[in-house]
């Protein structure tokens, strides 16, 4: 049984890695959602076919995530500090960076220089790093796992 979930654990990295729509069994709790992650939420966005994962801390902004999860909202842009790093439980993983889990806004429209796909981020995160910011024009909210 170890293995074939190891294998599972595989095959979702890949299709992350790789900008797979989603795969069965990949879901939330699957890769980049460590279990020991507490005190928040973490939120899938799709950016066209690849997904990212965002750990969001701030209460007013997990208002937001619901409210456009709901209908409630259009502000469907997370804009937040770009870090290096997978992010704590590594929920951002197989990417090498992730949002500031505090500094996470939702905007219905932003600046043109922080937009782009999750593998274009990670082709030019030093770019990234410099803008400071990361606002996908194009996200998508896929899931929302509550952990407070």
């Amino acid at each position: 049984m170890k293995r074939r979930a190891r294998a599972a654990h595989w095959v979702c990295l890949l299709a992350g890695l790789v900008g797979a729509a989603s795969l069965g069994g990949c879901g939330s709790d699957a890769v980049g959602a460590d279990p020991s992650l507490q005190g928040g939420i973490l939120v899938t966005f799709a950016v066209g076919s690849e997904r990212f994962r965002v750990w969001i801390v701030n209460p007013a902004t997990i208002d937001d995530v619901f409210d456009l999860q709901t209908g409630a909202s259009l502000a469907n842009i997370p804009n937040a500090a770009i870090r290096t790093g997978a992010g704590d439980g590594a929920h951002n993983a197989p990417w090498s960076w992730h949002l500031d889990a505090q500094d996470v806004e939702m905007a219905d429209a932003t600046i043109e220089v922080c937009d782009g796909s999750p593998s274009y981020v990670e082709e030019h995160l030093q770019d990234y790093l410099q803008i400071g910011r990361y606002c996908p024009w194009g996200a998508r909210l896929v899931a929302v796992d509550d952990r407070r």
